[in-house]
């Protein structure tokens, strides 16, 4: 079973591109990778912009990405974020901001 995770980066704009995550989107897992690995914004949007991805290891592994994937999302504003993560069933938001990274859990699937 995955837990299925969400991606995300906030824009100068203030708009957000998403991405999906299928495996291990724990925070125990990803909140480390992303906070020593994808520290710099354009890291962090590169990591989003290619798609969707399969899987996340620690720097310097590259992330595994699906070789068919949804575009990324483009939303307006992150209140957008736990709709998507609903939609994608995924459990876990992660929004890298002007401060870093973020970390929320997505209690309802309803």
């Amino acid at each position: 079973m995955s837990t299925r995770a969400i991606l995300a980066i906030r824009l100068p704009d203030e708009t957000i591109l998403a991405t999906y995550l299928h495996f291990d989107g724990y925070p125990d897992h990803v909140m480390p990778i992303l906070t020593t690995g994808y520290v710099d914004p354009d890291e962090a949007l590169e990591l989003i912009q290619a798609g969707e991805i399969r899987s996340l290891s620690p720097r310097p592994a590259l992330p595994e990405y699906f070789e068919t994937s949804r575009r990324t999302n483009e939303l307006k504003s992150a209140a957008e974020l736990p709709a998507l993560a609903r939609y994608l069933n995924a459990e876990h938001v992660y929004l890298r901001n002007e401060d870093g990274w973020t970390h929320q859990t997505v209690a309802d699937y309803s």
